[in-house]
């Protein structure tokens, strides 16, 4: 899998591709690896090369979302002023995974910031996303017949 190849940072110029590429790492994790804990500083974005990761929260019970697809961009609080993850990050399986690093990212969109903002936009996407399927999830354990 090539980074340019990702939904997320397809359609992004050569020269600010090859800058995004030198800052990443490929990394094998083996199965029960945790990458970070709910409330850490999120100091990497992480996309899944191959494997499974669970993004899991806790709070009296547990809601696990897998992410199994090649591409899946996780560990996105790095990019959000606060910068602390909301989730813990824990394979489900052997994972090989791309880490890139908050600071290092930062300094190339504070360099081209219409990639930034594009970045944005298609991290707003992945939100809509999950969110969207936390509703539906929730919704499949809770749901009554309207009144």
């Amino acid at each position: 899998m090539l980074l340019n190849e990702t939904e997320f940072f397809a359609g992004i110029d050569s020269e600010v591709m090859n800058k995004i590429t030198a800052i990443c790492q490929e990394e094998s994790y083996p199965k029960d690896t945790v990458l970070f804990k709910k409330d850490e500083d999120a100091k990497y974005l992480f996309i899944l090369k191959d494997g499974c990761v669970n993004l899991v929260i806790q709070n009296g019970g547990t809601m696990a979302t897998p992410l199994t697809e090649s591409g899946e961009v996780f560990g996105w609080s790095c990019m959000v002023e606060d910068g602390i993850y909301t989730a813990s990050g824990i394979c489900a399986k052997d994972s090989r995974i791309i880490k890139i690093d908050r600071d290092q990212l930062d300094e190339i969109f504070n360099q081209h910031p219409h990639i930034g903002l594009m970045i944005i936009k298609r991290l707003g996407a992945v939100f809509s996303r999950r969110l969207s399927c936390a509703y539906s999830d929730l919704l499949s354990c809770c749901w009554t017949e309207p009144l």
